[in-house]
Formats: C-alpha cells, sequence, structure tokens
C-alpha cells in the first residue's frame, strides 16, 4: 500500500475513533445543557491549541501533524472543560 493510501486509512480510523469517543463522553456529559457548552468550549478550545502547536511543531517533524495535534488538544480540552462541567447537576434544565 503506498504512503497515501495509508494515510488515508489512518485518518478513517481516526475520525471513526472520534465520533465513538465523542459519543461516550456526550453520554458522560448527560442531557444538561449548560454541561454540554462547557464540553463543546473545551472541544472548540482544545481543538485551537491543538493546531497552534501542530503549526510550531510541522517545521520540525516536517509533515502535517495537525490532526493528531487537534486531536490530542480536543481530549486535553475536555478534560479541563470537565473539570468545570462536573460541579453543574447531571440533570436537564
Amino acid at each position: 500500500m503506498s504512503r497515501e493510501g495509508v494515510e488515508l486509512v489512518s485518518r478513517v480510523a481516526l475520525v471513526t475513533f472520534l465520533i465513538v469517543v465523542a459519543a461516550s463522553m456526550r453520554t458522560l456529559v448527560g442531557p444538561s445543557r449548560k454541561r454540554g457548552f462547557y464540553m463543546a468550549l473545551g472541544t472548540l478550545g482544545g481543538m485551537a491549541a491543538g493546531v497552534a502547536l501542530a503549526a510550531l511543531m510541522s517545521g520540525w517533524i516536517t509533515t502535517d501533524v495537525s490532526t493528531i495535534f487537534a486531536c490530542l488538544g480536543i481530549v486535553g480540552g475536555w478534560g479541563v472543560a470537565w473539570i468545570f462541567a462536573r460541579r453543574i447537576p447531571r440533570e436537564a434544565d
């Protein structure tokens, strides 16, 4: 398989994994809109931080790593957002 084929298959696997993880996180967060809002902010902030870090690292690594760093940033953003979101009741508002 060529390098492009490997990259395509790995990105499809990554997207599938992210869909499963996002669904799991949504279940963990529950029906509360405020909790969902905090987690969405964590997602966007983490993705932005990951892409910004990837822009700095791409010169040293000499390949595009923005997808990987964005995914890692999302997980980090969820971790930070969860610190605030867990203080809000799980019930729907």
